[in-house]
């Protein structure tokens, strides 16, 4: 059996558009993409004042934004700034996490398209099932795509987006959840659908 020890999602909106997390250091923060401050924020919640573990990040999109701007710079001079470059790399939100919360223990960053949350979560879960460890961190986490790529996109735009964090355990403890890693209904259309659907029905209010 897997268990949830604990969790954290946060689904932007008109009130939040972009989660707090002003315990990040002032220049570090003002680099952080939103997908960026999601996972961290989301990962944060999950890993302090615990020790650190392994981590699987998924996500259909990674830091599509932050390439953007890439791409639109070299087109507009030629050049890509190296610091820039880094931040635009598709498990630059996790390594931003894990920098920040000093945690070692290794990560796996999956991409598989629409079924990046679905491979995502059976990644960690095969981890744990294989013995070989007893907590491991899942997070997935899309943005909403730029309006740039919506006519190309093939999907509707703007798109569902979210960040959600899992602290899975072999060990059951008081207030786990078991896990459930039964197909969840629906026709997603998206990896964030997926998730969404996740929170709405297989965590707690």
């Amino acid at each position: 059996m897997i268990y949830i020890e604990k969790f954290q999602a946060f689904v932007p909106s008109e009130e939040q558009p972009s989660p707090n997390v002003a315990f990040v250091p002032m220049l570090t923060r003002r680099r952080l993409s939103l997908l960026s401050k999601m996972v961290v924020f989301v990962s944060n919640a999950v890993s302090k004042d615990l020790p650190p573990c392994k981590v699987t990040f998924a996500s259909q999109y990674g830091e599509i934004s932050q390439q953007l701007k890439i791409s639109d710079n070299l087109l507009q001079t030629g050049n890509v700034s190296p610091a820039h470059f880094s931040l635009s790399v598709f498990n630059a939100s996790i390594a931003n996490a894990t920098i920040l919360e000093k945690n070692t223990a290794g990560y796996s960053a999956v991409f598989s398209g629409k079924d990046a949350f679905r491979t995502g979560l059976m990644d960690c879960a095969a981890a744990l099932e294989a013995g070989s460890e007893k907590e491991r961190i899942f997070i997935f986490a899309d943005e909403k795509i730029p309006e740039t790529y919506a006519p190309v996109a093939g999907i509707p735009y703007p798109n569902a987006y979210c960040a959600l964090a899992l602290r899975l355990s072999t060990e059951k403890s008081d207030g786990s959840i078991e896990l459930d890693l039964s197909p969840i209904a629906g026709n997603f259309e998206t990896a964030a659908d997926e998730a969404m659907e996740f929170i709405r029905t297989r965590l707690p209010a």
